[in-house]
């Protein structure tokens, strides 16, 4: 599934650690009775050891953790990438002491949109799964609905959004909000339900979840054309509705470990990770199952 560990044993606290490899990938600190005490990422291992025990010198946090550290672990990968999904994995899936907590989703609620009659959008409190598909364009994480109408609210006030229009005001003619000039006037056949919709658009997006816009899973195929020795040229990480389900180090490989509904799990992280490596093209997409290339529909434009 991933490259072998290469493991790199302190014989002292600060002892030189001209045996930890220079390619990119994940590290762990292990104490001397094998307790996970940190797990870190970089695209230059051994030099962000170096910087670990250069910070330790000074009294603090730091010092205490590296003072416990009598083993290190790394785990190549062939880029950056990757590195950054396997830490995030790992984190939250070992509980590593020292880490800032990340945990996994809690029973959340997010928002959807729907049009009215009116032809207005009307934003609808939904309940997220993190295991579900997904097939809709979802808005933002909230810990009840009641959060997502006091968020929806604050939007209209700032925004000059109509509650009415959404959904939030109930009656006929212009709403109070707009006879206090805090409305735009939607409600009053002063703004139309298209610009309406637009800006409504717009305040949401920095917190948009994007539709998977994939028919089934994806093999990302990150290249190295200059790999260390022990490092990968190539990887591949299984992907589907953003759940991150491992990397592999071949296509192979990747067809067939198995996979189910329970492991493809929403993280939060790992989605921003992925949106943000597939508009800036940092993979290749393949079909996990045919292993057939793709084209990618995220791609910001001007960088094929």
């Amino acid at each position: 599934m991933i490259p072998d560990l290469t493991r790199v044993t302190l014989t002292s606290h600060g002892a030189s650690i001209a045996q930890a490899p220079r390619y990119s990938g994940v590290y762990r600190f292990f104490d001397a009775q094998g307790n996970l005490l940190y797990v870190g990422k970089s695209v230059d291992i051994k030099a962000r050891l170096q910087q670990h025990f250069l910070e330790a010198r000074k009294p603090g946090r730091h010092q205490r953790i590296m003072q416990q550290v009598t083993t290190i672990d790394c785990t190549a990968t062939a880029g950056e990438v990757g590195a950054l999904l396997m830490e995030n994995a790992a984190i939250k899936a070992e509980t590593p002491l020292y880490n800032r907590r990340q945990r996994r989703l809690r029973k959340l609620w997010t928002l959807q949109l729907r049009h009215a009659d009116n032809g207005f959008l009307q934003p609808q409190a939904t309940d997220f799964l993190p295991d579900a598909e997904r097939t809709a364009d979802s808005y933002g994480l909230f810990q009840n609905p009641r959060h997502i109408d006091s968020s929806l609210r604050r939007h209209a006030r700032d925004h000059g959004l109509c509650l009415r229009m959404l959904g939030l005001d109930k009656g006929r003619g212009p709403c109070f909000q707009f006879q206090l000039g805090r409305c735009d006037g939607a409600c009053a056949g002063e703004e139309s339900s298209d610009d309406h919709n637009a800006r409504l658009l717009s305040v949401l997006d920095r917190d948009r979840i994007a539709a998977w816009p994939f028919a089934g899973a994806l093999a990302l195929r990150e290249v190295n054309t200059q790999p260390l020795p022990e490092q990968p040229a190539e990887q591949y990480h299984r992907v589907e509705h953003w759940a991150y389900l491992g990397s592999f180090d071949s296509l192979s490989a990747l067809q067939r470990a198995k996979s189910d509904a329970g492991q493809r799990y929403f993280d939060r992280d790992a989605y921003h990770l992925l949106l943000s490596a597939l508009r800036k093209g940092r993979f290749t997409l393949l079909d996990a199952a045919s292993g057939r290339e793709l084209d990618n529909p995220l791609l910001v434009q001007g960088r094929r």
